[in-house]
């Protein structure tokens, strides 16, 4: 063997035994007092540091859903062996506590490796007895766990939404993310923007001495907390329609208002709502309740739109020539073959053009103008121009109208396409459907000429330290290719439904308030008879705007089995607007 080689791996075996002799001095000098503490029965045990969702908070920085701790008292299966002393872990359990498990219960969850999660605890003083008792409880440990808290409650339930322990799906698809005590989005923008705020988790390796107490950290991976998520919503306005909606005294529907100029959402209301605060306690409470609190009725709600889509239609028949001094005599019925079809009003509206029907809402002029000049295919184009039955992009998940056709009657019913079938739905009755949130994008497109901007909730995203990491902008979703005349003349005609038409349970002394009013028939009886049962009578509608020269506000409100629009949606929406006003709300939108 040549002598540089031999050298060479001399020195190495040297370099070698150093080290090994250095560990051992380390080992054995140095952490000597270490090692001393886990022989005497010190255990080491990785403890989930559960991070922080991220706040939701309104346009203005008012924090509507953020985390607080929670305190859960934990046992760990690494740390209990023995029947006898799970028998008595348990008692001691039930005396301290007032824990009452089953050891056969137990057992089942102890299988495997995770920490169970016992009790909640409440108080201060249960955190101090479990100090100074937990020489008597071995195994038992005590973990923080950042629970949901919703300023607003059922006010705001709808947008927040709800969280909920993760399924096992869920694990899985944000596996490093989370783990079985952390909260996840289950409804709401909570589960529509999920991906933001959670956070993710981290951990710490504790030396655990043989009572279960914490003698000092090994090693910490920090959690890191989730986006801020800033909404369009302004608590101010969220707070008065349901305030208005609750006083009104009906018992179910909702409330939309829309920023006229960029699509932002700056309420929305499905009443009666929830408190998110309490969802998993009562839930089988929710869930059985005949008008349905957890429903979403902005968005999912499918009804007739009845007349509300009389503007949508007199655009329509502008563009094709429909001159404004045009019309027709009502005489209250309008008569097709030998059926009859009567107008709301029966002793009949005498002479109506586009703008005096729109303001007297007047049925006869649209079976006539909506059987002889657009037609099913005419009505259907306009409303899909206008976002009807298209599916609205929008954060939350919502439901599409439907748009009825010859075609899909013949699938549907093995039946043709009948004249009497364009004349329901030139009125927005027979197989059409909307959503309140369609609706309230029609009048949209009327206040802005045509143009439709993209709905939204969100308004920015801010990371943990608040930098503004994304911020939205208003995006046009829709554009209605029609005169700009077209669409002043409708908007005359709604200031007109408000002054001295339908909807004058809606004109105001504080906002110049224009608008439509819609009654959806629920029964042949509803319309002809008084004191129908709640399930039977009609479903009311208005959507609305203020101020009407220049917009800001659009209001829509449905009231479920309300009766007329004009009674009882525009009553609500007048309100509403007005105390916005009263508020000086409407200033900062200026």
């Amino acid at each position: 063997m040549p002598r540089r080689r031999f050298i060479f791996l001399a020195v190495l075996g040297l370099a070698l035994y150093l080290v090994v002799l250095l560990r051992l001095i380390h080992l054995q000098i140095f952490r000597r007092s270490y090692y001393a503490e886990l022989s005497k029965k010190n255990y080491l045990r990785l403890r989930v540091l559960y991070p922080q969702r991220g706040d939701i908070l309104d346009r203005n920085g008012e924090k509507i859903a953020y985390d607080v701790p929670k305190y859960i008292l934990f046992l760990d299966p690494q740390k209990l062996e023995d029947a006898v002393s799970l028998g008595d872990l348990l008692l001691e359990l039930k005396n301290l506590f007032g824990v009452d498990l089953k050891e056969s219960d137990l057992r089942q969850r102890m299988k495997g490796f995770e920490p169970i999660p016992i009790k909640t605890l409440e108080s201060q003083e249960e955190i101090d007895r479990f100090y100074n008792n937990s020489y008597k409880l071995p195994g038992v440990f005590i973990n923080m766990v950042p629970q949901r808290y919703y300023s607003y409650g059922e006010i705001t339930a709808h947008i927040t939404g709800y969280t909920g322990y993760p399924t096992q799906e869920e694990l899985k698809k944000y596996k490093g993310r989370i783990y079985t005590q952390s909260s996840v989005g289950k409804f709401g923008i909570e589960r529509a923007l999920d991906h933001l705020l959670l956070g993710f988790i981290g951990g710490e390796e504790i030396m655990i001495n043989a009572v279960g107490r914490p003698i000092r950290v090994v090693r910490n991976i920090p959690s890191k907390k989730g986006d801020t998520v800033v909404l369009t919503i302004d608590v101010r306005i969220q707070r008065i329609i349901y305030q208005v909606f609750a006083e009104s005294g009906h018992k179910a529907g909702g409330v939309l208002v829309l920023h006229a100029k960029t699509g932002e959402v700056l309420g929305m209301l499905s009443y009666p709502s929830f408190d998110p605060n309490a969802v998993s306690d009562r839930w089988k409470e929710y869930a059985s309740d005949p008008y349905k609190p957890l429903f979403n009725r902005c968005l999912f709600a499918k009804y007739p739109p009845a007349s509300v889509i009389k503007p949508a239609l007199a655009i329509a028949l502008l563009e094709k020539g429909l001159s404004v001094k045009e019309g027709v005599v009502c005489t209250g019925e309008f008569q097709l073959g030998n059926r009859t079809f009567y107008c709301w009003n029966r002793h009949g509206h005498g002479w109506e053009n586009v703008k005096t029907a729109i303001r007297d809402s007047c049925d006869v002029f649209f079976y006539h103008y909506g059987y002889y000049k657009l037609g099913p295919r005419g009505i259907e184009e306009i409303l899909r121009a206008f976002s009807y039955s298209e599916g609205i992009p929008f954060e939350l998940p919502c439901a599409k109208g439907f748009i009825p056709t010859p075609a899909w009657k013949k699938r549907r019913f093995g039946e043709a396409w009948y004249g009497g079938d364009t004349v329901n739905m030139s009125i927005g009755q027979g197989y059409i459907t909307a959503t309140l949130l369609e609706q309230v994008l029609m009048m949209s497109g009327i206040v802005n000429n045509g143009v439709i901007y993209k709905p939204t909730l969100l308004r920015e995203i801010r990371d943990p330290s608040g930098k503004v990491v994304w911020k939205n902008r208003k995006s046009v979703y829709k554009v209605i290719k029609a005169s700009p005349e077209y669409f002043s003349v409708v908007r005359e005609a709604l200031r007109d439904v408000v002054r001295r038409g339908t909807a004058q349970l809606a004109n105001s002394h504080i906002a110049e308030i224009a608008g439509k009013t819609g009654t959806a028939q629920v029964s042949p009886f509803s319309t002809r008879r008084k004191h129908l049962p709640y399930h039977l009578r009609d479903h009311a509608w208005f959507v609305g705007f203020a101020p009407y020269r220049d917009p800001i506000f659009i209001v829509g409100v449905l009231v479920e089995h309300g009766g007329s629009g004009g009674a009882a949606a525009a009553p609500i929406a007048k309100n509403v607007i007005e105390r916005i006003y009263v508020e000086g709300i409407n200033k900062e939108f200026m």
